[in-house]
């Protein structure tokens, strides 16, 4: 660039000395609240208004590859498999790389075999599979190692008791401090209350959450849960030597609805009852023989109707097996997408717990 061009273009430019030059952060819009109304849309089936939303957000945060996505989802419940795969693409330069969740992703079920998007998602997996190759063999392994725990204890507690346990495990991308919000539910009731972290970090936008699964393939993902499910037992163990227990109870939501399967039915003998949230029953993981020598334990599944994410088809499946094998089972659906149902933890509290206080 020549100094007469430089000097010409500093004619449009702000004056940097200039204390109001930089008045307009002062009324830069708030991402984090555009980006929670945009969740809410989505949750709601406003799709239109949900990309707004994002867009608007992403304005001020062009770097949140999670936003990108969500916008990207939207495209496809809209059936713009154009659009669906600009911002898929957006999305991947941006930093999202889990080819294998775009992969099962519902939302772009529509536009799956439109030649614009099918044709972008075959050049992001030969991406990832050549970055995958680069990074060498992936292998999994146990290891002790600290991991986190919230809990939460009835007021007044002393040690003595025994106390109920409940241990919620939370969903894709969440976090203790967020899932353990549900002490005002389940403080009600006398009763301690355990949320562990999920093992494995998972970038959300621009924060850190927690995941139950890690790898791309079957074969990856089954063996992290595996390890999973042997973590929330670990942490049972922990949890008994630490406080004065007596029944336990678990539950989880979404990706921890999984687990609550995962866990409860490998260990049957170590919960007094289940209650998998807008979850799934995972059988590459669930052998035949668990789940039958799991036959009698109180399953409670919880699901929503409009579940676009977990299918609800999920949840009559888990239903109709365990009623086939003679579990205590009840399926409670409620109309909605994929959330969390307040009003069936307070079902679940009461039926095995009592009334609140």
């Amino acid at each position: 660039m020549t100094y007469l061009l430089m000097a010409a273009l500093l004619t449009f430019l702000p004056d940097i000395y200039d204390p109001q030059a930089g008045e307009f952060l002062d009324d830069m819009p708030d991402a984090g609240e555009l980006f929670a109304d945009a969740d809410s849309a989505y949750r709601a089936g406003s799709y239109e208004l949900s990309a707004s939303l994002y867009l608007e957000g992403l304005r001020t945060q062009p770097w949140n590859s999670g936003s990108i996505y969500n916008l990207a989802c939207c495209y496809g419940l809209l059936d713009r498999a154009e659009l669906a795969a600009v911002y898929l693409e957006r999305a991947w330069n941006a930093g999202f790389d889990d080819i294998g969740h775009v992969m099962w992703d519902p939302d772009f079920e529509s536009v799956r075999g439109e030649p614009a998007f099918s044709s972008l998602v075959d050049s992001l997996r030969m991406l990832a599979a050549e970055e995958e190759e680069l990074m060498g063999e992936e292998f999994h392994f146990s290891a002790e190692g600290p991991f986190r725990c919230r809990v939460q204890v009835p007021e007044g507690y002393d040690g003595s008791g025994p106390y109920p346990l409940v241990i919620g495990l939370h969903g894709l991308g969440d976090s203790p401090e967020r899932f353990a919000g549900l002490w005002e539910v389940v403080g009600e009731y006398e009763c301690i209350l355990a949320v562990p972290q999920a093992p494995t970090p998972y970038m959300v936008g621009d924060r850190i959450g927690y995941t139950w699964y890690i790898g791309d393939d079957e074969g990856s993902r089954t063996a992290s849960a595996s390890q999973s499910r042997d973590y929330v037992l670990a942490l049972l163990d922990r949890l008994e030597e630490r406080y004065s227990v007596s029944d336990v109870y678990l539950f989880g939501y979404s990706q921890g609805g999984g687990m609550t399967y995962m866990a409860g039915l490998h260990a049957p003998q170590r919960f007094s009852a289940l209650a998998p949230f807008s979850g799934w029953l995972d059988l590459a993981v669930l052998t035949p023989e668990e789940i039958e020598a799991a036959s009698g334990l109180p399953v409670r599944i919880v699901h929503g109707e409009q579940d676009r994410v977990v299918e609800y088809s999920s949840a009559l499946f888990a239903d109709s097996l365990l009623s086939a094998e003679g579990f205590d089972v009840r399926l409670t659906t409620f109309q909605g997408e994929h959330m969390f149902s307040r009003d069936g933890l307070v079902a679940f509290l009461e039926e095995f717990l009592g009334t609140a206080e």
